[in-house]
């Protein structure tokens, strides 16, 4: 893996006072996980390509998929399944067992089973996901095979070879682990995510895997889980495509009392913040991306006009091959505007546009735009209502992998 930049722009992640990155951190760093990755032959690099998550004691779960009319297999598995209740996931990828039928549906329910039976677990314990060509059938022989292994490789130390496991087109792993101090002691977050190109989550091929220790009802992960998905990887696009596989988990293993008051309320603004974490990285591997770029539309009429508007920004190829060409063209942020609000009320007048605070005519917005990350701030002048959404630029390197991903 080349791997990219990290995140630069700490303003972006609104994380909690006392968030702190671990060093050499994963999802096995909370407490009560264990994770490994193995490969099975799935990928024709021989690279790992199965990973399994499972936790060590009794965890409340939440899962987020995608809105996708046609879901992958596994999607539609794990949907039959009680969201709250799984207590390991396992991961393949370099086929997504996506478009595969009935028999996809064999394929997906069986490999839970034979981690189940693995781990002393219930097949209704274990989610499923696949990452990679749709439309291809697993090769359930090499998975069956796999699946002992990396089952009998989980350990405390596993989580680095999972996250390598789950990539696909990714140039480096997303993921680590944080620190949060609270009233009550310290808590730990640990992510493993994965995705580079078909990034347009309303849930992207993105997959992220989230763990903590700290004790959370499952009403209240639930309702984290959600926020944390609409404030971080639904805020990401790279090529404006949604992918049937998309999966968000999060897994919470704390014992004891579970939190409340501000306690509760700093873990889920510290999961947020460590999924955002997670979703900019996806947008700065943007399968060939050099910039990041955060669309910040304001003044629209109301949210679901801001969103429209930064969606049509922020998935634009001319706005897009702007970025990357470090091109200030107010005329390509203007046209897709116009293009967002054909057809609303009111008459609308042209957009004011800033790059990081300033105008992007001024003399130093080419400056701005050689950036790794950097704002586009559009103001609309048509109310009080705004968005933020993080997106990659189109590079030459985009249209050559994804013009030979299949052959």
């Amino acid at each position: 893996m080349s791997g990219f930049p990290p995140v630069v722009r700490q303003d972006w992640l609104g994380a909690p006072d006392g968030l702190a990155l671990i060093p050499d951190g994963s999802v096995t760093t909370p407490g009560g996980f264990v994770a490994g990755g193995v490969a099975c032959g799935l990928k024709a690099s021989g690279a790992r390509d199965l990973g399994v998550v499972r936790a060590t004691r009794p965890a409340v779960s939440w899962l987020l998929d995608t809105t996708n009319a046609l879901p992958s297999a596994p999607v539609r598995l794990n949907r039959t399944r009680d969201r709250s209740g799984f207590q390991a996931v396992v991961v393949n990828a370099g086929i997504a067992n996506a478009a595969t039928g009935s028999a996809g549906d064999r394929d997906a329910r069986r490999m839970s089973e034979l981690v189940a039976a693995e781990l002393d677990l219930t097949p209704e314990q274990v989610v499923v996901s696949s990452t990679g060509v749709i439309g291809e059938r697993l090769h359930m022989d090499r998975i069956a095979a796999g699946i002992p292994a990396v089952c009998a490789a989980l350990s405390g130390d596993g989580g680095r070879a999972f996250n390598e496991a789950i990539c696909t087109t990714d140039r480096a792993v997303k993921g680590g682990a944080f620190r949060l101090p609270l009233d009550r002691g310290v808590v730990q977050i640990g992510i493993a995510a994965k995705g580079a190109g078909m990034i347009r989550p309303t849930m992207a091929t993105m997959l992220a895997y989230v763990t903590t220790d700290a004790a959370v009802a499952a009403a209240d992960l639930e309702a984290i889980t959600r926020r944390a998905g609409a404030g971080s990887f639904n805020r990401i696009s790279v090529d404006g495509q949604m992918s049937p596989s998309d999966t968000l988990l999060v897994m919470a293993s704390g014992g004891g009392p579970p939190l409340s008051g501000d306690d509760l309320g700093r873990v889920a603004d510290a999961i947020l913040a460590v999924c955002r974490w997670a979703a900019i990285q996806i947008v700065k591997d943007g399968e060939g991306a050099e910039h990041a770029v955060r669309v910040m539309v304001r003044d629209a009429r109301d949210a679901d006009e801001a969103e429209r508007v930064a969606r049509a920004i922020g998935d634009s190829p001319l706005v897009k091959t702007a970025i990357f060409g470090r091109d200030p063209n107010w005329g390509r942020i203007s046209q897709a505007v116009g293009h967002a609000l054909a057809g609303a009320p009111e008459v609308a007048c042209e957009p004011a546009v800033l790059l990081d605070g300033m105008q992007i005519g001024a003399a130093g917005a080419r400056a701005v735009m050689a950036l790794a990350e950097y704002d586009i701030e559009v103001a609309l002048g048509r109310g009080g209502a705004q968005y933020d959404l993080w997106v990659s630029d189109l590079t030459h390197a985009y249209v050559t992998l994804n013009a030979e991903y299949h052959t």
